[in-house]
């Protein structure tokens, strides 16, 4: 008995412990497995006037209000935007509103780690010509282009402008499209879902509020109504309930087959990929555009060992200062008045980009069939087909259109400066994949090709070793030159040719020729180890960026090197 009194009296002093702490600062007390709700002073009166502490077990007490409700309405203007992110997520759900999936578009443009400046310049460069009268959306501050990890996000008013980015940009990887966003009017906010059947429940309500069945299908522009669809769902989650990412996959075909009729897995069917992010639980889902990745060209079916991927090369040409600047007048000129497609930049007039370009270590060809086709203005898409391809969206005849009238403005501009583009390589069997990839690519004419070692290359000597001058070395006293290697690294290669005196060589080279002709030489090399590039002796390179290829670390250095007749 005397144990049980004071029990008594203990649960006694710590209910008027906690009445005091209540009455004061109205926290949320725990005792055991009972949660203790104290609201404010005047919730906690009772007829009499006196305090009471309001207790029982979490959701029991319907008509009274929790503390972490109290606080987020009185004291929701001091919170920082982390705290109130937080609220956003923890908001009760609400059924998305019937809806139709149009223009204008919340995109997502993702890309290698480390590329997002250079990509967001490409953005940045096509986004400015979209200023317009008739693209009010691109000008509102939530639609400019902005940087977020992996890529840039911007809003992209028509399907014209989501095509001119197929077709222009060149450092990305892929094109999303969100079903699902926070941040942008006339999508459904994200959601959050702990179990599957939550999942599923608020999936289906996406999908019948965006009306999947109308636009997901090949009826827009090609004429094939009703065709089957093959939806490939694509997951990946990160701190979340929902982990298994194969079983995800199930349920989300599961229900988009209950509610698309036109749903099957046939070798005929359309295929559309679908991206699922679950990241802390909450679910966004993305359209990708594009089957066949960004960065894959279509002109090199000849790879040698270890190729560089075409983004990548993209990426360090324009590091080394190579910058795309494309005809655009053509493009806009159906979608806006004559006065602003003419007040677009002619190539004549977007700077001195035209210059000798040289690839000491070839490989496949990608940096010198990239930068000939920089050069040319021939956008990097003009081998992809259509996007969007198993949509009411896919429009084939508007994308062949395109690439005509990029093509035709590509062929136009080599009026103005001629192109030299040079490339060399010690194996025969790269020159020859290279000439391959370049006869594809339809730049084989601009390309000069040398078998030997770049030591004695005709664009860093006055003459070759048979005496004779190469054509590319036509004018060239009068243009600078750029100098964008890739030298041998990696696994795949052997240690002989991984060799450290590879960097020596071609700074002594490099410094060499820029006193001897006295010319600019701008440098961008890239490679694994950052510290040997450094001591090479090459001085005025900096790193570009740092991504990821092939599995491993790697880092790209640009600069200007000096010249006697120059500081």
């Amino acid at each position: 008995m005397n144990r049980v009194l004071q029990n008594q009296k203990r649960k006694g002093c710590c209910i008027i412990f906690l009445h005091q702490r209540a009455e004061s600062a109205g926290r949320v007390a725990l005792f055991g497995r009972r949660h203790y709700y104290a609201s404010t002073s005047s919730a906690l009166q009772n007829n009499n006037g006196e305090h009471e502490l309001q207790w029982g077990n979490r959701g029991q007490q319907p008509g009274k209000q929790t503390i972490d409700k109290i606080s987020s309405s009185n004291n929701r203007s001091n919170e920082t935007p982390l705290q109130q992110k937080r609220h956003q997520q923890h908001a009760p759900y609400t059924k998305p509103k019937s809806q139709q999936f149009q223009a204008p578009f919340s995109v997502f443009i993702s890309c290698l780690p480390g590329l997002e400046p250079l990509l967001l310049k490409e953005v940045e460069y096509l986004h400015s010509h979209w200023l317009s009268n008739d693209c009010e959306v691109s000008k509102r501050s939530e639609g400019k282009p902005h940087i977020l990890r992996g890529g840039v996000k911007l809003t992209v008013p028509s399907l014209h402008h989501l095509y001119i980015l197929h077709l222009y940009i060149g450092t990305a990887s892929h094109i999303y499209i969100r079903l699902n966003d926070d941040h942008f009017e006339g999508l459904p906010p994200l959601f959050r879902a702990r179990g599957f059947p939550e999942l599923q429940r608020k999936v289906k309500d996406l999908i019948i509020s965006q009306r999947w069945d109308e636009w997901l299908t090949t009826s827009g522009h090609c004429g094939n109504e009703n065709s089957l669809v093959n939806v490939q769902v694509h997951v990946t989650t990160s701190k979340s309930k929902l982990m298994h990412t194969k079983a995800i996959e199930e349920r989300l075909k599961q229900t988009i087959g209950e509610i698309i009729p036109n749903m099957s897995d046939a070798a005929t069917a359309k295929t559309v990929r679908l991206m699922t992010r679950i990241d802390r639980d909450v679910v966004q889902l993305s359209l990708d555009t594009s089957l066949t990745p960004l960065h894959r060209r279509g002109y090199r079916l000849k790879p040698h060992r270890a190729p560089l991927r075409e983004d990548l090369a993209y990426a360090l040409l324009m590091a080394g200062g190579l910058l795309p600047c494309w005809d655009l007048r053509q493009q806009f000129s159906k979608n806006s008045d004559d006065s602003f497609a003419a007040d677009l930049p002619s190539p004549s007039s977007r700077g001195t980009n035209h210059r000798i370009l040289f690839d000491p270590f070839c490989g496949s060809g990608t940096i010198a069939i990239e930068g000939a086709s920089l050069q040319l203005g021939l956008p990097p898409g003009r081998f992809h087909p259509a996007p969007l391809d198993g949509t009411c969206f896919f429009n084939p005849v508007l994308w062949e259109e395109m690439k005509s009238k990029a093509m035709s403005a590509g062929s136009s501009a080599r009026q103005y400066e001629p192109v030299c583009v040079a490339a060399g390589d010690i194996d025969p069997k790269a020159l020859d994949a290279a000439k391959a990839n370049a006869k594809r690519a339809g730049v084989d004419n601009c390309i000069d090709f040398v078998k030997g070692s770049f030591v004695s290359h005709p664009l860093l000597n006055q003459q070759s070793k048979d005496g004779k001058k190469s054509n590319v070395m036509d004018d060239a006293a009068q243009q600078s030159l750029l100098v964008v290697a890739n030298p041998p690294y990696g696994k795949r290669l052997s240690q002989s040719e991984t060799n450290n005196t590879i960097y020596r060589k071609l700074a002594n080279v490099l410094l060499s020729s820029s006193s001897s002709s006295r010319r600019s030489i701008d440098c961008a090399v890239i490679g694994k180890d950052v510290r040997v590039m450094r001591e090479a002796g090459i001085p005025s390179l900096d790193v570009a960026f740092s991504t990821k290829h092939g599995g491993l670390s790697v880092a790209a250095m640009a600069g200007s090197l000096p010249t006697p007749n120059r500081p």
